[in-house]
């Protein structure tokens, strides 16, 4: 027999054909209705079996359609279908004259045998008379059924116009919750093809998420014919699990956070995988930041404990050095070696209080000054220290720049600048200052990491030397770092100017280019009200004598031995304690006749200022003089705003002392 099969599913008519030709049929294949009635028309097959739902035509519309043709109506038509639309499929197959309805899916077999017993019935004539019959009757049949047919119809149309308005609802909200999503977001098949992409990831690319598609990932991002190494997207696609990464992109010259997110199929196998790329350049930024902050104050800790310990070392040279040089004669031939000690203790004593000024410990003494002037009474020094083969110029903004700022420490900073510029110049150039008010913003905060808001004197430096390479700038704070050979430097003049400025609550930067020259900036908040004018009170060199009794605590045995030889030949008569709970021991047992504590800031079992505020309690208004080699932080926290506190900075020389001791007690 040779048999027309018309169905949409290729599978369905390969699976039936197969069949049919095993038992010696004959088969032609048509997709839809009207392909299959061409084919009907042209191969005038012995029996036609159709699906029901089917695109172009469907097999109810193929029936009618067939029956109408009087070359074709008498070909047997069998529907073999399992679509059901909603009504009687069987009667309204019989109706337009199809012989059966077979319903799917059928074993091999009883399809055979179903199929065998139908086409024995369509050999007796009964049945062509039949058929006959119900073509006659067609127009009936059209009348009766074709409302019903064209309601269904309707109604499925409608139901798939509402289904297509959803869905389509659904993708444009899906598709505006994809672009709102500010950072790179796109979606890949298993061959790294892009299939979707957001505006954010158009934006970055510098294209339209349209022109993305269908292109490799590495190709996109690295520029690349194949996967970088470490891919977080093939990790994702080989062991189905998520999978992130941080890694810095030359193509964008910044840093990226990615996340691969593996999609799943029902079978469980991986389909896709959906990549996710933050841009982490900023807080790449503020963890370097943080982490040389740590560093810096890690290494301050350090330096500030060293000169401390040191400190106490230096006063017992210098107090005791200082004694004999006091009981010496003009002539004494010992006289030039103690001087030479003491010069060189001297030179000690600014050593450790370059560390302690890094440290962020030394004391401070700040008060409201005009820039402009303090670069006018340091400009001769700078000249000479910069030297004649370099051009020094100073541009001064005409309005006072005053600030809260202690004079020698930028005077200090200036120096520790010209000094390196000058060496970034051997053979000449040009060495500038200038200073100006500026107003720093959030955009400023945000692309530099640092700085507050607001108004701030701009004290800048710049040169015209050789420049400084990048990654020698990432390590210019740094104490003890230089790129001068051993004996040119300490490598402490810049940390020492960072330690300045972030004391007096600036900031200090770097910018730089081999080659060109060097700039330092830096800001420092600009004060309330003008300059005071104030100068420091001169200290004389003459010991003042007294017949005070004076408390001294002190746990350091030669500093503490230091001071009580240096007030005794002074006349004073000193009673002294090894500690804070020492001190108050002894203070109660000299029934009122101590008038003045001298007490050391770090003790045992009790601190300088707690031993101080218990004592204060007993005899309220006593005098006190801290003495330490560093001030730390909770002396002024714990200290009323309005109570004046005097502190002596180790080490200091008798004569300092004794003038500090006068003048306490003299008030």
């Amino acid at each position: 027999m040779k048999i027309l099969i018309v169905d949409d599913s290729a599978q369905d008519r390969y699976l039936l054909k197969v069949n049919l030709e095993h038992r010696g049929c004959q088969v032609i294949e048509a997709a839809n209705g009207e392909e299959g009635l061409r084919l009907a028309g042209a191969e005038n097959p012995d029996v036609i079996i159709s699906d029901a739902l089917m695109p172009v035509m469907d097999g109810f519309q193929f029936l009618r359609n067939a029956k109408l043709d009087r070359t074709i109506r008498t070909i047997p038509f069998i529907f073999y279908s399992a679509v059901y639309t909603g009504f009687n499929e069987f009667e309204l197959a019989t109706s337009l004259g199809a012989i059966a309805f077979i319903l799917k899916p059928k074993e091999p077999q009883a399809f055979w045998e179903e199929l065998v017993a139908v086409l024995e019935k369509c050999r007796t004539k009964n049945e062509m008379s039949v058929s006959e019959k119900l073509l006659g009757e067609e127009e009936e049949f059209l009348k009766k059924y074709s409302h019903i047919v064209a309601k269904k119809l309707e109604q499925k149309v409608r139901e798939l116009e509402a289904a297509n308005a959803l869905v389509e609802d659904k993708v444009q909200e899906w598709q505006e919750t994809f672009d709102a999503i500010g950072d790179c977001v796109t979606i890949h098949d298993t061959s790294f093809n892009v299939l979707l992409a957001n505006k954010a990831c158009g934006v970055l690319l510098g294209t339209t998420p349209d022109k993305i598609r269908s292109r490799k990932c590495f190709e996109l991002f690295h520029s690349l014919g194949e996967p970088v190494d470490g891919c977080p997207m093939r990790t994702a696609l080989q062991t189905g699990h998520s999978s992130d990464i941080e890694r810095f992109e030359p193509l964008f010259n910044r840093w990226f956070s990615v996340s691969c997110f593996p999609l799943h199929g029902k079978d469980g196998a991986v389909r896709g995988v959906v990549h996710y790329a933050k841009d982490i350049t900023e807080r790449k930024k503020l963890e370097e930041q943080l982490l040389q902050s740590q560093k810096m104050e890690a290494v301050g800790t350090l330096a500030g404990g060293i000169a401390h310990d040191f400190n106490n070392i230096l006063m017992a040279i210098t107090g005791y050095g200082s004694l004999a040089l006091m009981k010496m004669t003009a002539d004494d031939p010992q006289r030039k070696n103690v001087e030479q000690m003491l010069e060189a203790a001297n030179r000690a004593a600014h050593l450790t209080k370059d560390l302690l000024l890094f440290s962020k410990k030394q004391v401070c003494e700040r008060k409201v000054v005009d820039l402009n002037e303090t670069v006018r009474k340091i400009e001769k020094f700078l000249s000479r220290v910069i030297g004649e083969e370099v051009e020094f110029k100073t541009i001064l903004q005409e309005l006072p720049v005053t600030v809260q700022a202690d004079d020698h420490q930028i005077g200090q900073v200036l120096m520790n600048l010209a000094t390196n510029a000058r060496d970034a110049m051997p053979g000449g150039g040009r060495f500038t200052v200038t200073t100006e008010q500026i107003l720093l913003d959030k955009e400023f905060s945000t692309a530099h990491g640092y700085g507050k808001p607001g108004r701030y004197a701009l004290l800048t430096a710049s040169d015209t030397g050789k420049g400084i390479d990048t990654e020698t700038q990432k390590q210019i704070f740094d104490p003890f770092f230089t790129t001068k050979e051993v004996g040119k430097g300490t490598g402490l003049g810049l940390a020492v100017a960072y330690g300045i400025i972030k004391q007096h609550e600036g900031y200090i930067n770097v910018y730089s280019e081999p080659g060109i020259g060097t700039t330092f900036r830096i800001y420092l908040p600009l004060a309330g009200r003008a300059a005071d004018g104030v100068k420091e009170d001169c200290q004389g060199n003459t010991a003042v004598r007294g017949t005070e009794t004076i408390l001294l605590a002190e746990d350091n045995d030669m500093v503490r031995s230091m001071v009580k030889d240096v007030l005794t030949e002074f006349g004073y008569t000193v009673v002294v304690a090894t500690d804070g709970e020492s001190a108050i021991r002894k203070f109660n047992a000299g029934n009122g006749s101590i008038q003045l504590l001298l007490l050391d800031l770090i003790m045992p079992k009790k601190n300088g200022k707690e031993a101080f505020d218990e004592i204060n309690k007993l005899q309220p208004g006593i005098k006190v003089i801290f003495i330490s080699g560093y001030a730390p932080d909770f002396v002024l926290q714990q200290t009323a705003p309005d109570q004046e506190i005097h502190l002596i900075n180790k080490p200091i020389s008798p004569n300092l002392l004794l003038q500090k001791v006068r003048s306490v007690l003299d008030e």
